[in-house]
This record gives C-alpha cells, structure tokens and sequence, in this order.
C-alpha cells in the first residue's frame, strides 16, 4: 500500500502584503506557520505516508522580489522539517516577481521544477510553469505564470512513454475543463483558475495508460471532476477562509493506492 499526504496554498506571509492587487481578506495567512506545523507533525507521527507533496504558492508574494525571496526562503526551511520525502510545485505568487523560475528552483534545490521520480511502486511527476516576464504582475502574476514550456511538455511526453509505472501527475494550475460557478475567486474571469496551454498538456496525458490521476491546487476550492476517462483532484487552500467564519480550510488529501485502486480521502487540519 502506497500513501501520500497532498495539500496547497499555503500562502505564507509574515504581515498582510499592501498594494499586492490580490483580494487577500480570505487568505488566512496569519495561520500559514502554525497550519505547517500541525499537517507536519501529522505526517510525522501519524500518517507516516511514503510521500508529502505540496502544489504550489507557498508565500503570498509582496509584488516585492527581495520581500519574497526572503519568506520563500523562510517557509521553505519549515517544510524541511517533514521528516519523508518532500517535494513541492512552484505556484504563481512563488514566481509572480521573479524574473525566472530559477531563483525559486535555487531555494528549494531543483536543478529544475519540471521532474519526475519513482517511490513505493509509482511514478510521481511534478510539473513546473515558466515565467514570461513579457506579461505583467496583475491577478497574482497568473498570465506571466500560467504556461508549462514546450520544451517541458516534451519533456514529459518522453517521460511518461518510457515509464511503466502507475502514475500521478502533479500542477499548480487547474487542467480539467471548470466554469468556476460560485467561486469566490475565479468565476468572474476562470480562464485565470486553469492552466494557459493545458489542451497541450491533456493531449499528452490522455495517451498515458499508466496514469492514475491528476492532481492540482490554485483554485482555491476540494473537487473532483472526470474528463474523458481521467481523474482531475483540485485540493484548495489551506488557508482559505471557505466559509467566511475567519476558520481556515486546512484541507489536505490523504492517497492510498493498493496496486489496483487509488482511494482519495480528504481531511481538515483543525487549529
């Protein structure tokens, strides 16, 4: 039995950014650190799964890149205190000031934020978008961060052709097609909710015999939807205020996978 321990969005911030042009009142990120802490000591003492992963936007960015350099580097050394092994994708308010993805490949020590590796009989992959410093900073830095390279996707269209494991496949932005009705972030615009070149991305995923699922964060909402054969798994924020009580969400997937099945529990990290 292969476990995993998967969560989101933690937007962590030391103080509540000014002038970020991010509607910030339902990030809930003066319990980023101590939500960090308790799914930590979770996976420590007792779920003890195989594998953490986290999907992306670990700070909520400043606008600021000497500010968000700073607190990725800080919440970065937290994660490090999950003892199994970590791996996390880069989201767009990690990038949202960069000038490339590099600078945030560097602290988490990734000769690259596209890869994939093999633990407990599967194949995990964790896509990485780009950064095209063309676009401006606006709604998050979505339209600079929305993109996975065509040098990635052939990267990965290789990758999944030559592996035969059971695999799931990792991105910050959603890929399964989502009107976004009563979304509190995205039903106004959901074009930004959803990865920019993800038909690229289905198309590579739909050929894939060994694909077991897909698994997203960004949109700030715990669904799943089913496309044309493929399990699409959005886990939302952890910090989301979803119920507008000042309660945040801490919502995080534990997978299982017997060989044959794959069982998605969702669960709450309660302060």
């Amino acid at each position: 039995m292969s476990k995993i321990v998967i969560f989101s969005d933690l937007h962590y911030a030391p103080e509540k950014p000014v002038n970020n042009g991010s509607k910030i009142e339902r990030k809930l990120m003066e319990y980023a650190e101590p939500l960090l802490d308790k799914i930590t000591n979770e996976i420590n003492n007792n779920i003890k799964p195989d594998l953490a992963l986290n999907l992306g936007d670990l700070v909520e960015d400043f606008n600021d890149h000497d500010k968000d350099i700073v607190n990725l580097n800080y919440i970065w050394d937290k994660f490090q205190k999950i003892n199994v092994p970590f791996y996390s994708c880069i989201g767009n308010h990690d990038l949202r000031s960069m000038s490339s993805r590099k600078e945030v490949e560097q602290i988490m020590g990734y000769n690259h934020s596209t890869f994939s590796f093999d633990i407990a009989g599967m194949h995990i992959v964790i896509l990485g978008t780009f950064v095209n410093s063309e676009m401006g900073t606006a709604e998050g830095g979505i339209f600079k961060t929305q993109f996975i390279s065509d040098e990635d996707l052939k990267w990965l269209k290789s990758d999944l052709a030559n592996n035969n494991l059971p695999s799931i496949v990792c991105v910050h932005f959603g890929v399964a097609e989502d009107e976004m009705k009563g979304n509190w972030w995205f039903e106004s615009c959901p074009e930004t909710a959803l990865l920019g070149n993800r038909n690229e991305l289905k198309e590579i995923l739909t050929n894939d015999k060994n694909l077991l699922a897909v698994f997203s964060g960004h949109q700030h909402w715990t669904k799943k939807i089913v496309e044309d054969g493929i399990s699409y798994y959005i886990v939302g924020s952890m910090t989301e205020n979803i119920n507008n009580d000042g309660i945040p969400d801490g919502v995080y997937f534990i997978v299982e996978f017997d060989g044959e099945k794959l069982d998605v529990l969702e669960k709450h990290i309660r302060l």
